[in-house]
């Protein structure tokens, strides 16, 4: 509802998390945009978890039910690497498009904006563990071999100049976790103002 009344004013919505779970219900509320949307998450883990055992809504599967929602187009997974996750395969499976590092290596920022339509309206979710766990000490799921702050920055440039970004969200960062000098949340606050 939220989003709804904020897109109603025609406001670039900001979701900070929170975990990914957040995603789910955002992207749920841009059905009131009245078109159609691509979803592009910037992320170490695809979260294209199965419904069982009573488990749908948590931070492993709001794609699951992102890929169920008739206003979205596509969903494009950038920097996917966890030896942890066995949700990439159902992912593909499913036809959304996936990116580990070794392809985003080759491709760089500028290959990923290519793999969406150009001047489309694209929804943006930025999981902080889309960064090397070395960059997140405030990050419980970070993983090894992520991107660097650069690699994310410019990747999120590129799309700005290449789509029509009607929207974002920045979770899993947990201040209680971090370092003495809060670089996780610094990290955090600094992607979200320079992707503005």
């Amino acid at each position: 509802e939220l989003v709804k009344r904020a897109l109603g004013k025609k406001v670039l919505l900001v979701s900070l998390g929170g975990d990914h779970s957040i995603t789910h219900p955002v992207v749920k509320g841009f059905e009131a945009l009245g078109e159609p949307i691509h979803v592009i998450q910037f992320d170490s883990h695809p979260d294209f978890s199965p419904i069982a055992q009573g488990f749908e809504n948590t931070n492993s599967h709001p794609f699951t039910h992102i890929k169920q929602m008739k206003h979205v187009k596509s969903i494009t997974q950038v920097g996917i690497r966890s030896v942890r996750s066995f949700a990439v395969v159902d992912s593909e499976e499913a036809g959304n498009r996936i990116v580990g590092m070794r392809e985003f290596r080759k491709i760089g920022p500028e290959g990923v904006s290519d793999l969406l339509p150009e001047g489309e309206a694209c929804y943006v979710s930025i999981d902080i563990d889309a960064l090397d766990c070395s960059l997140i000490p405030g990050c419980v799921s970070a993983e090894p071999n992520g991107m660097t702050f650069a690699e994310l920055r410019d990747s999120l440039a590129a799309l700005a100049k290449h789509n029509r970004i009607v929207g974002l969200d920045m979770v899993e960062v947990a201040p209680m976790l971090d370092v003495a000098t809060n670089i996780t949340s610094f990290l955090a606050a600094q992607i979200v103002i320079e992707f503005l």
